[in-house]
């Protein structure tokens, strides 16, 4: 919450006791009637829900979120999947894939629908190149939001082996900006990293908030899309 003001607040008008957090979470104060809460900047509030709500809500939305906190008020961090290369994501973006039963294709041939393949391929690439990550995954029965960390080069992303034609030209790319996406498919908040070049500098971008980030920070699980510009070199042309 942010420029937050909560007073006279009955914690017994809700189904959940709230307690008020820091930053890291070390310390949860309760929140009373008559509390007065008074903030110029963000606060942070637990939820902690008794078993009878538990029975009476469907509490499946919270498995959404990036953490969820039990009623003994310890923070419970959601089982992160394993991390992954952007070389990986690329590779099996590219790879041939069969097509599923609604997707059959007719031969001509036999006049018959018959199971095909799918395949695709780089064969040149722009000077500004954007790589969108699979966050949200979506089936008939199933939604989620993945969190799994994604390993992308900051310098040097050398694309030149996946590239089909073969004009002479580097694909090497630096990365200059990233959109991040925290919280789950019920909603979020997005916040970006971008470089300064002239000062050749990153900096944050969070709402209003402006702020310098060192370069080891800015490699989170919450990057969505990414952001490249070619390295021009003396070999083209």
């Amino acid at each position: 919450m942010g420029n937050t003001e909560l007073e006279g607040t009955d914690s017994q008008e809700f189904p959940f006791q709230l307690f008020l957090t820091d930053d890291r979470y070390l310390s949860c104060k309760p929140i009373f009637k008559d509390s007065v809460i008074k903030s110029g900047n963000r606060i942070k509030v637990i939820f902690e829900w008794t078993e009878k709500e538990h029975k009476l809500y469907d509490c499946s939305s919270l498995k959404d979120l990036p953490e969820v906190y039990h009623k003994t008020g310890y923070r419970t961090k959601k089982t992160r999947q394993e991390a992954v290369s952007l070389f990986s994501c690329l590779e099996a973006f590219l790879t041939e894939e069969p097509l599923g039963p609604d997707d059959m294709w007719y031969c001509p041939s036999c006049e018959e629908h018959r199971q095909a393949t799918k395949k695709l391929d780089l064969w040149m690439l722009p000077d500004i190149l954007v790589f969108h990550l699979k966050r949200f995954s979506y089936s008939r029965y199933l939604k989620n939001k993945l969190d799994t960390f994604v390993d992308f080069p900051v310098h040097n992303l050398d694309l030149s082996k996946y590239v089909k034609k073969k004009d002479g030209k580097s694909y090497t790319y630096e990365l200059y900006a990233i959109s991040n996406h925290y919280g789950g498919l019920g909603g979020g908040h997005y916040t970006a990293f971008a470089k300064l070049i002239e000062e050749n500098r990153w900096y944050s971008f969070d709402d209003s908030r402006v702020s310098p980030v060192n370069d080891a920070d800015i490699k989170t699980s919450a990057a969505y899309v990414l952001f490249y510009q070619r390295v021009k070199t003396v070999i083209e042309g």
